[in-house]
């Protein structure tokens, strides 16, 4: 959505919507928390007429690009479902990584007993003398 963002800090205790929009380096922002709209729902509601209002202010040219990113970005959001896949390649691709990396401490406990194996050779052949 054009403007409008999703916070969600729950450390913080905050959920809510963020409004924004910037024209001639003036930035108009306030956040509309779920808490004190009654609901997510409500909180967003507000914020889009809240964001509509802003925009209302914009010169002509400026709320036809405003109302273009508003459509671009509803069917951007259509779309972004299926990329919700891409993640689990990764985490198969970090996957043999792993591996590689519990091998490295098998050769770190057989570079500890070589030197072990050494002193007992050592030790063997000073017997023999």
């Amino acid at each position: 959505m054009y403007g409008v963002s999703r916070i969600d800090q729950p450390e913080k205790k905050n959920h809510g919507w963020y409004v924004r929009v910037t024209f001639k380096g003036k930035t108009d922002q306030k956040f509309f928390a779920d808490k004190g709209h009654g609901g997510k729902a409500k909180a967003l509601k507000a914020a889009q007429e809240h964001r509509d209002t802003l925009v209302t202010k914009l010169p002509p040219n400026r709320q036809e690009a405003a109302s273009r990113k508003r459509a671009v970005s509803k069917k951007a959001s259509k779309k972004a479902a299926p990329a919700v896949k891409a993640p689990a390649k990764k985490a198969a691709a970090k996957a043999p990584a792993k591996k590689a990396a519990a091998k490295a401490p098998a050769k770190k406990a057989a570079a500890v007993k070589a030197p072990a194996k050494k002193a007992a050779k050592k030790a063997a052949k000073k017997a023999k003398r």
